[in-house]
This record gives structure tokens, C-alpha cells and sequence, in this order.
């Protein structure tokens, strides 16, 4: 097995393999029952269909305890990754099996909505773990983001020093720059990875602005303060694009985590009312 194999294709797509075969098998089972009335969730099929559900439901979840207590000698996490994907989407299919397509404004088809959700979450997230690192890793190749963060503040102490020399314009200019330039913020900053009042970026405004009004000086000092500052502004974004990849895998697992353990109490909820009043 190469060890760029991902999850998607783990052991030429055992995991594919095993989700297609139950559902063809659930679907053939099915078709081919008849039951003596109505097909529904209380008939041999569909109490069958409901306990692989239900087991599939509890190892999923478990994947997520899993995870985290992972050693080397247990299976590889992509193995676990394919199969937490691919049974997962299963399910789609194999509860409505289950139910015999028979959904209302209950319980049961509450658990069908949020196990749905977590599905649908659990999907997103996998696509963002399979190209989120390697679009971080692009964003800043061969540096961590310590050592951008270490530059940008050299950076600043050379523009401090650049402007000690040049009217009082650029000192002010690079005063915006380190003291407005903001990292991180709410959600929806990180988010958009942008920052429409960047000090730095209102600092080179300032800075060509003056360059502009003052063309009988020497441009060359200026001229070097601002290419500096433009060496800052891409490492600011360089670290924005980072925050907001950061704040995207963060945001799935607000939304994702949550959603599970609420489909969890449903079906247990589910599961007690059927055998309660079947």
C-alpha cells in the first residue's frame, strides 16, 4: 500500500466495496420480502435493517473515541477514515429501507434529519481534512507559522528604523501598519481571511500618497519602505488564509460533533419509544 494512499481509495477501495454491497444487499432484501402486511419498520426486514442501522450508528460514533486512542499496531487511521465515510453514507439508504419510506413529523424521522445532517457534515468534513493541509502547506511552503509570525515582526522593526529617517508621514504610516494591523477576530473575520480596515494595507495607501505629492525628493528611501510593507502585507495574508483554513476545520467540528451526539440521543429515544408501544 503506497503511503500516499488516501482514505478515499484505502486498500483499492475496500470500504467502497463492503458500503456497496450492503446496500445492494439491503435493497434485494427489500424487494424480495413480503410481508403478510404493509411493509414498515416492524417486520423481520425492517427490524433487521433497523440493527445494522443501529450498530453502524454506535460504531461511527465510537470512530470518534477512536481516533484519538489511535497506536501504532492498531489498524492504519485511514483504514477507520474509509470505513467511517463509506458506511456512514450508507445509511441514507438503509434507514429509509428500514421504515419503508414511512416518515412524518415524529421522532423517528427527527433522528433520520439529524442523522442526515451529521452524514452530510461528516462528508464535508473528510473533502476539507483530504485538501485542507495540503492548501496550508501551500500557503506557506517550507515555513511554520511561528516563523512567518517571527519575520513579520522583523519586518516592523526594520520599517520603524526605514522611517526614523523619512518625514513624519511614513512614521505615521508605519505606526499604522503594527499597531492596526489585526490577526484572528470573530468568526466571520477568520472566515473570510480578509481584513477590509488592514492597517498595512492603509499604510502603503498613505505611503504612495505621499511618494506622489513629494516628486522633487529622493524616492529611493521611501521607495525601499514600501516595498517592505508589501513584503508584510503578503505575509499577513499569508497568515489570514492560514487562520481561515484553521477556523474551517474548527467550524465542521462545532457543527459536526454536536449533530452526532443529538443523533445519538435520538435513535436511543427512537429505539426505546418503538419497543415501548410497538
Amino acid at each position: 500500500m503506497s503511503v500516499h494512499e488516501s482514505a478515499w481509495a484505502y486498500r483499492r477501495f475496500r470500504w467502497l466495496k463492503i458500503a456497496l454491497g450492503l446496500v445492494v444487499a439491503s435493497t434485494v432484501a427489500y424487494l424480495v420480502a413480503n410481508p403478510p402486511g404493509e411493509r414498515g419498520g416492524d417486520t423481520v426486514v425492517g427490524y433487521t435493517l433497523g440493527t445494522i442501522g443501529a450498530a453502524l450508528i454506535a460504531w461511527l460514533t465510537w470512530f470518534g473515541v477512536r481516533k484519538r486512542s489511535y497506536r501504532a499496531r492498531s489498524a492504519p487511521l485511514r483504514g477507520w477514515l474509509s470505513a467511517h465515510v463509506y458506511l456512514g453514507a450508507t445509511l441514507l439508504l438503509l434507514v429509509p429501507l428500514h421504515c419503508a419510506f414511512q416518515f412524518g413529523i415524529n421522532l423517528h424521522t427527527l433522528a433520520f434529519v439529524l442523522m442526515s445532517a451529521v452524514i452530510v457534515s461528516g462528508l464535508m468534513g473528510a473533502m476539507y481534512y483530504a485538501t485542507v493541509p495540503g492548501q496550508m502547506t501551500d500557503n506557506r511552503p517550507g515555513d511554520k507559522l511561528a516563523g512567518v509570525l517571527e519575520r513579520i515582526a522583523q519586518l516592523d522593526s526594520e520599517c520603524r528604523g526605514m522611517a526614523e529617517a523619512l518625514p513624519d508621514v511614513y512614521a505615521r504610516a508605519v505606526v499604522t501598519s503594527i499597531e492596526e494591523t489585526r490577526l484572528g477576530g470573530s468568526w466571520l473575520r477568520q472566515l473570510s481571511g480578509v481584513d477590509p480596515n488592514c492597517g498595512t494595507t492603509r499604510a502603503l495607501d498613505t505611503i504612495v500618497d505621499a511618494m506622489k505629492r513629494s516628486k522633487g525628493s529622493d524616492p529611493a528611501a521611501p521607495g525601499r519602505l514600501l516595498e517592505t510593507l508589501n513584503i508584510k502585507r503578503a505575509l499577513v495574508g499569508t497568515v489570514r488564509r492560514e487562520i481561515r483554513y484553521k477556523a474551517l476545520l474548527q467550524l465542521w467540528l462545532f457543527l459536526h460533533v454536536p449533530l452526532a451526539v443529538a443523533t445519538v440521543v435520538a435513535v436511543a429515544a427512537h429505539i426505546v419509544v418503538v419497543f415501548l408501544y410497538r
